[in-house]
């Protein structure tokens, strides 16, 4: 069997590059070139998976080769695209089984596997980040947020519910009354808040839930 020439490179350099790839695009160049390359693969620990518009071969292809402990980072549509696209994924994992994820970010996810979802990463023991794309809200307004969650961004196509916590966390709202009274419930730990709003009348009584808050940054729009 001819000798590969990329078997001469140590491995630390295949992970460096590898960072900088999304996990199809390193299966498929990488997958089967020499046994050296496979080991490689499996060794790696920070694929970061976009689903989002993928093809499906791609798609089964991480499913088959990925085990849940080597996603950092994981990006699931619903969108046209790619239609039951995070049932098919919970199909091959539990997403409590991603015990080293950093980033789950879900785009038009259907409101069952939504659920689905957001119950498992209650589950989490380590710090992640999470971002919701035109995804139900009201899903979101009925679970406790976990306190592993570092940074949560909700962008809905309805431009009055507008929200992002971050750090732990900062939030920056806009206009939905009943939704911002219930998230200060959720997010009792909650210490750094950043406001945006039109009426100061959306934060009365909602910030005495936050006892931990210790910083408070409040804009207002006329």
């Amino acid at each position: 069997m001819p000798h590969c020439l990329l078997d001469v490179l140590p491995a630390e350099l295949f992970y460096i590059i590898f960072n900088y790839f999304w996990a199809h695009e390193i299966l498929t160049t990488f997958s089967n070139v020499s046994p050296y390359l496979d080991s490689i693969l499996v060794s790696y620990s920070s694929y970061q998976v976009n689903f989002k518009s993928i093809l499906r071969p791609h798609f089964d292809l991480i499913c088959r080769i990925l085990r849940p402990d080597q996603i950092v980072l994981l990006i699931l549509s619903d969108s046209d695209d790619t239609p039951c696209q995070a049932e098919l994924f919970l199909s091959h994992f539990q997403i409590g089984s991603l015990t080293r994820l950093q980033s789950l970010t879900l785009h038009e996810i259907e409101r069952r596997s939504l659920m689905n979802i957001l119950e498992q990463i209650n589950r989490f023991n380590q710090n992640f980040q999470l971002s919701l794309d035109n995804c139900d809200i009201q899903v979101l307004l009925s679970i406790q947020v976990p306190s592993q969650l570092r940074y949560l961004k909700i962008n809905k196509s309805d431009p009055q519910l507008a929200m992002y916590y971050r750090s732990r966390f900062s939030l920056n709202f806009q206009s939905d009354l009943r939704a911002f009274v219930r998230i200060c419930k959720n997010t009792p730990q909650l210490q750094l808040l950043n406001i945006h709003c039109d009426n100061t009348s959306i934060i009365n009584g909602s910030l005495l839930e936050l006892e931990q808050l210790t910083c408070l940054v409040l804009k207002i729009e006329s």
